[in-house]
Order: C-alpha cells, then sequence, then structure tokens
C-alpha cells in the first residue's frame, strides 16, 4: 500500500553563522546543516513536506534566521517548524514561517491536514521551568486536548521540541523532559489508534519509544549527540562518541509510521 505521507524529520540543526563555533567534540553547526540539506536533496524520492522540531538556531538572535531561510531554501520541500528552547519564536514564525507580526502567536501551535493525515505541532516551551525542560502553557494543553478527543478517525501526527515522556535516562528524564509532559501522554493515549507518532528533538539523539499505544520518535540532531544511555553516573550533554549525526525519513500509513535512520559523516569546514 502506498504511505499516506513521506517526510523528513530533521532537529536541533544549532546554526550559528560563526565558522570557528564548535562544541561537543562536533564541527560548526553551519558546516553540519549545509551537509544536511545536500544529503536531503540527495534522497532518491520528493518529500511531503521537512519538519523540523526545533532548536533551528544555536541561541535565540533574530538576525539570524534570514540566513537560515536562505539555507533552508534550497531544501526540496517546505519546512514545517516547532519552535525550541534555543530558538527565538517570534523570528521563526515571521522569517521562517512568513506570518505576519500581527499574527504571531506567544506559544506557537497549529493543525493542518496533508494528503489526508492531521499535522499538529504543539509548544513546549512554556515559562514555569527551569531551562532546558519543557512546559507546556494551558492555552496549548487544551488545543492538544480538542485535537485528540475529537470525532474523527483522520489519521494524525503531533511534533513538539522537547521529549514529552520518561526515556530511561536520568538527566532526559528529570532535566530535560517537558514537567507536565504526562498530563500530555494522557491526552495523547486518547487519540490512539489514529495517532501514528509523535516525533520531536531536544534530546540530540534518535530514540524510539512505544508508552500505552503511543509511538514516540527522537530525532538525531545533524550536529552533535548526547548521551543516552540508563545509568545514573551520566554526565548531561556529554558527547556520544557512536552516536552518528542524521536525520529520519518518515512514511506514514493507515497502519503506523515507518521510520528510517540516515547517519551523516561528520564534514569539514
Amino acid at each position: 500500500m502506498e504511505p499516506l505521507l513521506r517526510f523528513v524529520h530533521i532537529t536541533d540543526t544549532h546554526i550559528n553563522p560563526d565558522l570557528s563555533y564548535t562544541a561537543y567534540d562536533a564541527p560548526p553547526p553551519l558546516v553540519c546543516a549545509r551537509a544536511l540539506v545536500d544529503a536531503i536533496n540527495a534522497l532518491p524520492f520528493q518529500p511531503d513536506f521537512i519538519l523540523h522540531t526545533g532548536d533551528v538556531a544555536y541561541d535565540p538572535h533574530p538576525e539570524i534566521y534570514p540566513m537560515i531561510r536562505d539555507l533552508f531554501a534550497a531544501l526540496p520541500a517546505p519546512v514545517i517548524y516547532a519552535v525550541g528552547n534555543h530558538d527565538d519564536s517570534a523570528a521563526v514564525q515571521q522569517v521562517l514561517m512568513g506570518r505576519p507580526a500581527a499574527e504571531t502567536l506567544p506559544y506557537w501551535h497549529s493543525r493542518q491536514v496533508i494528503n489526508g493525515v492531521e499535522l499538529v505541532v504543539i509548544d513546549t516551551n512554556g515559562p514555569d521551568v527551569e531551562l532546558p525542560g519543557g512546559h507546556i502553557v494551558d492555552e496549548v494543553l487544551a488545543f492538544l486536548e480538542q485535537v485528540c478527543t475529537a470525532d474523527t478517525d483522520m489519521p494524525l501526527i503531533v511534533a513538539a521540541h522537547h521529549n514529552l515522556v520518561k526515556l530511561g535516562t536520568p538527566w532526559l528524564d528529570d532535566w530535560m523532559r517537558t514537567i507536565n509532559g504526562d498530563a500530555a501522554h494522557a491526552l495523547l493515549r486518547r487519540a490512539v489508534p489514529r495517532l501514528k507518532g509523535v516525533f520531536y528533538g531536544h534530546i540530540h539523539q534518535a530514540f524510539d519509544a512505544v508508552l500505552d499505544g503511543v509511538y514516540y520518535s527522537a530525532g538525531a540532531s545533524p550536529w552533535a549527540s548526547f548521551m543516552a544511555y540508563p545509568s545514573v553516573e551520566h554526565v548531561s550533554f556529554s558527547p556520544d562518541p557512536v552516536a552518528n549525526p542524521g536525520f529520519s525519513v518518515v512514511q506514514i500509513t493507515p497502519q503506523g509510521a515507518i521510520v528510517r535512520r540516515h547517519q551523516l559523516a561528520h564534514p569539514t569546514a
């Protein structure tokens, strides 16, 4: 059976225009982002869209976003964004999405239908949290409830930046996770079986989990990977020497989601 949707999931590009900027034993993120664009353009199929689940830029400096817009203009399909904790939300909406300033939302959330599949983006960057953790404000949580309790069997996918559920790695669970992620998960459970997947970033690691019938898929960063082993001795933000940078190709079918991980070799500047 032909898939309903085929899209590319990218995340945590952390683009910095300064080619001298390096961290986590990784090359400059701009160099990695250019390699990512080349790799996506080399895919042997046309994706329906590119899903970027946040931390587009390395820090929330609005002047960076026109350069990012021009870089991603070379991609073979439109880019749909979630906002990350390192992003300037207004700049993402206005510069990358082309939304008028008057329509900019304090917490970006949206729903649209593509090829008969409902794509919902939620913002996990609420104020009531110590960074880098996430928080979903009441308005966005109410929006998600409306989505998940709708009287429809239309296939559904959800995108966010932060991890919503525990992943068995203490620092990701206790420090990086969305503080009211359990409330979001309870709502997402109500959308099973039409919910085909929740796609997110933030943890800089390709990670798959199925909890209560909800499939969670974290994308790898094309820049830096963090260790995510189930060990209390683990130190946060330690580079993972065996996890390659990359992106995912996702197919949504009536039965579920098929996710293929693509690895990138770190380029040189």
